[in-house]
């Protein structure tokens, strides 16, 4: 149990996390609070009291750690640990700048070397605010009701999820929208029926009444590509083609059905407005190496041992289909050495480079935009390498930036005047630096309109985190300080706001943040529901959010992959 928040106001000073505490029948070899300093390449201080752990039963009595801060201390991260059994109670903790005189406890004799760099240390601290908060653990003010009355006049109602249903009550997103050229749609889970069902009804008004002809999902390119010859042409077998997207959570009934429509609008209208079907991902390098090889093999036959012989460092931890890698991915940073890491990624250099060079040199052989695409598969697999190096909350950053590149990409080729819709989590459209969002905010500035997705309670699909798989998940726990309680206030089926509406000092003072909001990736952990709550700030994370009080899982189709 932790809070994370900047360093700021406490740097080149010492501070005392303390706690009041009482216990019984406590068993266990790490047991108290722990706090520690990060900077930009180290961990500073810890203090986790394993060398004076609470045991045993005992009455109320206060504890505490003690670290000093550096002047360039980032982040400081404190709670409370229980590795054990027993009953362990917390209350009225505190955290407090001490004078020199009070002794330090840092176990650190040295500063400990990070494995994150000085932007993901600093983008990751800076979720949590400048300060802790709810100490005293009588929890923060209830849901004012003004802020959700407020909500009821500012927020335009959602009359259904249904795809097949009239758009109507989407009218008002086209004003939102305006006339920007890239719209980000998230999702609070990966596994939500009614927020599939809902950006299948929006990428239907964006194309059909606005004009966006590119739909790029959370999906490898090379694999998205396949799917986009049956968009446009009616190649191949959706279902096959979706399973072979790698995720469960895109192989869905609902993203099924969305392609289907995809392709029936395709084969109705003139080409010019046409949508085609992209991917913007690069967790899967298989297959662009495979296009990769093969591409310049046809191009000229005595590259191919050229290319082949730089992919080698590749080929442990490439996916082959459906089937896994040799080695698992997270394993390159650590068994692979600085010398390996260097030739591999000179390499992957030296095969960009090599496509690059064909343009020119084979120029009539295939055309530009196919010797694009190769060129983007050879940076993809560069993309996967980098990505790989790194571990920890850098290498998500890491992915982050490179699917901002991706897109960057696709709305290049998209031309000056083409419109793109994006399908990605929450995490990653919101404008918040260091994410996806936050690239595409700086490089494009307000042409780029991110839509959140928020719930009240109901069920969703995720991986278990204590071993029970994939499986249906159900929700009741909404806590009253989070966006979704003055959601779920209104009564209302669902609800779309512009949060740019939103004013300091009135009665939306409350939605403004920071104000904490669910957040369900892939995984989902049954008894630690408040962990997937964190703190956001509108209207920076996020320009509109989109509201449905109850959902369903969504409805999860066989892998039916099929090897080509």
């Amino acid at each position: 149990m932790s809070q994370i928040f900047l360093a700021n106001a406490y740097r080149g000073k010492r501070v005392r996390w303390s706690a009041w505490v009482q216990h019984a029948d406590l068993t266990g070899t790490d047991v108290g609070l722990f706090m520690l300093v990060d900077g930009p390449h180290e961990t500073f201080a810890y203090d986790d009291m394993k060398t004076r752990t609470l045991s045993g039963t005992s009455d109320w009595h206060q504890i505490s750690v003690v670290l000093d801060v550096p002047s360039n201390g980032l982040g400081i991260q404190a709670g409370m640990t229980m590795n054990g059994s027993g009953t362990l109670r917390m209350d009225d903790a505190r955290l407090e700048i001490v004078g020199l005189d009070v002794p330090s406890t840092n176990t650190l004799a040295t500063p400990l070397a990070s494995t994150e760099d000085s932007a993901a240390v600093n983008t990751y601290y800076a979720q949590g605010g400048s300060a802790p908060g709810n100490l005293d653990f009588e929890g923060v003010s209830p849901t004012p009701q003004s802020a959700v009355d407020w909500l009821k006049g500012a927020a335009s109602p959602i009359t259904t999820t249904d795809p097949t249903a009239s758009l109507s009550d989407l009218e008002p997103l086209k004003q939102m929208i305006g006339a920007a050229h890239l719209v980000g749609l998230g999702e609070g889970t990966h596994g939500t029926r009614e927020f599939f069902q809902m950006k299948h009804r929006i990428v239907q008004m964006l194309v059909r009444d606005m004009g966006f002809t590119t739909f790029a999902i959370e999906a490898s390119t090379p694999e998205a590509n396949d799917l986009n010859r049956y968009v446009l042409n009616g190649e191949g077998d959706p279902k096959v083609l979706l399973s072979r997207l790698y995720f469960w959570t895109w192989n869905t009934q609902e993203v099924l059905d969305m392609i289907h429509w995809m392709q029936q609008w395709n084969a109705s209208v003139q080409p010019s407005r046409r949508v085609q079907f992209l991917g913007f991902d690069m967790q899967f390098p298989g297959e662009a190496m495979d296009s990769v090889q093969a591409f310049v093999t046809a191009l000229n036959p005595a590259d191919s041992a050229y290319v082949a012989s730089r992919f080698t460092c590749m080929n442990p931890y490439r996916n082959r289909g459906r089937t896994q890698a040799e080695v698992p991915a997270s394993f390159y940073a650590g068994r692979v050495s600085a010398s390996e890491q260097a030739a591999c990624k000179a390499g992957l250099q030296q095969v960009y480079d090599l496509i690059a060079a064909d343009m020119v040199k084979y120029s009539t052989a295939a055309t530009a935009a196919t010797f694009n695409l190769r060129l983007h598969d050879a940076r993809l697999v560069q993309q996967w390498e980098s990505r790989c190096a790194v571990t920890g909350f850098t290498q998500n950053l890491a992915r982050d930036r490179f699917m901002a590149e991706n897109i960057g990409w696709i709305r290049d080729q998209a031309g000056a005047n083409g419109k793109v819709v994006l399908w990605a989590h929450n995490g990653h459209i919101q404008s918040v630096e260091g994410f996806m969002g936050g690239h595409l905010r700086a490089a494009y500035g307000r042409d780029y309109v991110n839509l959140g997705f928020a719930f009240g309670t109901g069920g969703f699909n995720a991986v278990g985190l204590n071993g029970e798989g994939l499986k249906s998940w159900q929700t009741n726990f909404i806590p009253t300080n989070s966006i979704e309680a003055i959601f779920a206030g209104t009564n209302k089926f669902g609800l779309l706001l512009d949060t740019r509406t939103i004013s300091s000092g009135g009665a939306a003072t409350t939605l403004s943040g920071p104000i904490v909001m669910r957040s369900i990736g892939s995984s989902f952990n049954g008894s630690a529901e408040s962990s997937f709550f964190g703190p956001v700030t509108l209207p920076a994370a996020f320009d509109l959010l989109l509201f449905i009080q109850t959902t369903t899982p969504s409805q999860l189709l066989p892998f039916v992959f099929e090897t080509r």
